[in-house]
């Protein structure tokens, strides 16, 4: 089955108590006996590392507890939460938000529930889907910190939880996943301006409007208020702000406030102004080559549930080209260039959104706009494979045999430009050495023209520690 890496959830403390979940939670108990102690908020998000053919493992989030150093336990979920670990590779995504007191906190707890784990077989065509319902051993984890923590009045800070796969689903003789879940957690506090509690497309449909800002409606419930400045990028120029209604949809990517706790963006991605969106992953185009008619979507995520389609399934989509095609987060309408209907690909990360139709109970969907999205990548580098052009121009090949990656070539050839981004790597030229470094690639997938096959175009590229 080949290596996992670490997958995560983020949690992070802030400081309102009336932030906390429309659906409710527990009061966190007083670590320190004072009446008069402050008190700090938690707001969640998931991140991932992926397994070779795993396209979804859901578990579910029943519990998250901080514990301080007299061994009070102070809840910071307020709601269960469904987490797919296999989707966000490199990404962050919102979860939730709650107070909890200040205080020295030296370790935290996770209760996990109901494992599903998906795979793709690509022996058959289309690939189809297969499902495992797992069984847990144990359900509930407890990780000391590296260090404790001093969490004050009003601060806004992040536990980043970090489950590695490749410790956790347990294999068989012959390297088969055998469905049994033995969770293996590292954990972290950071401060809030720390990127690696950064929030990445957090989907959620628009409630109102108000200028620079608006309200969304998060997927557990909860209202978020989002804040733009000149220096947001939306992925349409096309639609302001003032143009969003109820019917909008939208893809968020920035960070909590520390004093509004509003979302401050850094991008605000249209992924549909008619009710409905999916965001998953193509695993078939038909026809291959040329202007595709119909494509199957493995669904990770959507909004809002719709009769007949479920997560960790495949559905097929009628493409007719009428539809609008897009990169998300980039803001060029040129885009359409370079991603439309004769440029899609198994192995693309997509969101796609129009109008739903039901009649009788049978829903029907019709596709307006289809969002290329950022995915993470996995695997090692292919040495001796590295071109090195002017600065951090170039290229090199990925060696990918994660989640998407057995949609994908392999090996898979990875674009870098001056705007990579390079984590733990002296640029391009770090990845010139006789080492297979362990790497994780962030970007976009598309269709080289010359050759006609999937690249990766990345945003970051990050070696990652040899021992995961």
């Amino acid at each position: 089955m080949g290596n996992l890496r670490a997958t995560g959830v983020f949690i992070a403390v802030l400081s309102i108590m009336s932030l906390c979940s429309c659906g409710g939670g527990s009061s966190a108990s007083n670590p320190g006996g004072s009446s008069s102690q402050g008190t700090a908020n938690v707001f969640t998000i998931g991140t991932d590392a992926p397994l070779q053919g795993v396209v979804s493992c859901q578990l579910m989030i029943t519990g998250v507890n901080l514990i301080n150093s007299s061994g009070t336990q102070v809840p910071v979920l307020n709601a269960p939460a469904t987490v797919d670990f296999a989707q966000l590779s490199g990404l962050h995504q919102l979860i939730d938000l709650s107070a909890v007191p200040t205080g020295t906190y030296t370790s935290a707890m996770v209760t996990l529930a109901s494992p599903v784990i998906s795979f793709i077989d690509t022996t058959q065509n289309p690939p189809a889907v297969s499902t495992i319902n797992g069984t847990l051993a144990p359900a509930t984890v407890t990780v000391t910190f590296p260090s404790q923590f001093v969490l004050t009045d009003s601060e806004m800070v992040g536990l980043r939880m970090e489950l590695d796969l490749h410790q956790s689903l347990l294999t068989d003789g012959n390297g088969q996943i055998t469905g049994t879940v033995d969770p293996m957690f590292n954990m972290q506090l950071l401060g809030a301006d720390d990127s690696s509690v950064s929030i990445d497309d957090f989907m959620a449909g628009v409630v109102s409007t108000n200028g620079n800002s608006f309200i969304v409606q998060g997927p557990k419930g909860r209202q978020w208020t989002v804040q733009t400045s000149a220096t947001t990028t939306f992925d349409d120029p096309a639609i302001s702000i003032s143009q969003f209604t109820t019917n909008t949809i939208v893809a968020v990517s920035g960070s909590l406030d520390p004093v509004s706790k509003d979302i401050d963006a850094t991008e605000v991605e249209v992924v549909s102004m008619d009710g409905f969106y999916l965001a998953g992953l193509f695993t078939s185009i038909r026809p291959p080559a040329g202007p595709a008619t119909a494509a199957d979507v493995f669904v990770r995520a959507e909004l809002p549930d719709i009769n007949g389609i479920e997560d960790a399934q495949i559905t097929t989509l009628t493409l007719t080209g009428d539809e609008q095609y897009r990169i998300a987060n980039i803001k060029n309408p040129i885009t359409t260039l370079i991603f439309n209907n004769s440029l899609l690909a198994p192995g693309q990360s997509v969101a796609i959104g129009g109008k739903l139709t039901t009649t009788n109970g049978v829903s029907t969907l019709t596709p307006h706009r289809v969002v290329l999205r950022r995915q993470g990548q996995q695997g090692t580098l292919v040495v001796g494979q590295t071109v090195v052009g002017n600065g951090n121009q170039g290229s090199f090949q990925l060696s990918d045999d994660w989640t998407d990656g057995i949609l994908l070539p392999s090996p898979l050839p990875v674009l870098t430009t001056d705007a990579t981004n390079f984590i733990n790597l002296s640029g391009l030229s770090g990845l010139t050495g006789t080492t297979a470094l362990p790497l994780r690639v962030v970007g976009f997938v598309l269709i080289n023209p010359a050759t006609s096959t999937p690249v990766m175009v990345a945003r970051s590229v990050e070696q990652l520690p040899a021992s995961n």
